[in-house]
């Protein structure tokens, strides 16, 4: 058997609601992902697809059980590691693309790369480099306010690989865009992956763009059921 890139080990996770019973949203998940595999999580809005990934990029702690990376228990890194894990190890694409509106659109790429230290040049070029592949080849001058949605997002694609993470982390990547337009972003994104032999876990609701990845499963009550065949 591959040995194990990233596992979810029996996590549980919830929450307390002031004046209620506390909402329990993860209960006794598992998961195992193999290197240069594309993982799909689907299930209902609130089912925790978004808890989960947060869990797996160290964005938040299990109550209970183990995230493991590589073998080790993330758990167990110290601040200097974690800070590796979450910054070079993994690149996260969120629904909402977060760039920071007083950079320009290269720089928002490169940032990530200035924050791990390269050298500021370095960065850019690496940045630049992405930008192209995502087709905002002539956008690097461009401010985030003057792109479309689309256009946003396939710079956060790129944001998410300028450090060369071994591990792509996507929630809901177009759940921000209209059909159309997030047909063409999550084309971007698989190509992206595929290109580089990425490994990928990627939560969305959306059933024609979860087929096209090597595994699905459906978080449902707090665990995750493998989907053979998707309806």
């Amino acid at each position: 058997m591959t040995e194990a890139i990233l596992e979810a080990l029996d996590i549980e996770k919830g929450f307390p609601q002031p004046g209620r019973e506390r909402l329990e949203i993860l209960q006794g998940l598992s998961l195992r992902v193999e290197p240069g595999k594309v993982i799909c999580i689907t299930g209902a809005s609130g089912s925790g697809k978004s808890t989960l990934l947060h869990l797996l990029g160290a964005l938040d702690a299990p109550d209970r059980g183990q995230v493991r990376f590589a073998g080790e228990d993330v758990a167990t890194f110290n601040r200097r590691r974690l800070s590796a894990y979450r910054n070079r190890d993994i690149g996260f694409v969120f629904q909402f693309h977060y760039l920071m509106p007083e950079l320009t659109v290269l720089e928002n790429v490169a940032a990530p790369g200035m924050v791990q230290g390269f050298r500021k040049r370095e960065s850019l070029a690496a940045a630049a480099v992405l930008l192209a592949e995502v087709g905002l080849g002539d956008r690097f001058a461009a401010m985030p306010y003057q792109l479309s949605g689309g256009e946003k997002q396939r710079a956060a694609i790129a944001r998410s690989l300028v450090n060369a993470p071994r591990l792509l982390l996507a929630d809901e990547p177009t759940g921000s865009l209209d059909w159309k337009t997030g047909e063409g972003v999550f084309a971007v994104l698989k190509g992206m992956i595929d290109e580089r032999g990425l490994t990928a876990v990627i939560a969305t609701h959306n059933p024609q763009l979860a087929a096209l990845t090597d595994r699905r499963y459906l978080l449902h009550g707090g665990k995750l059921q493998e989907l053979k065949e998707l309806s």
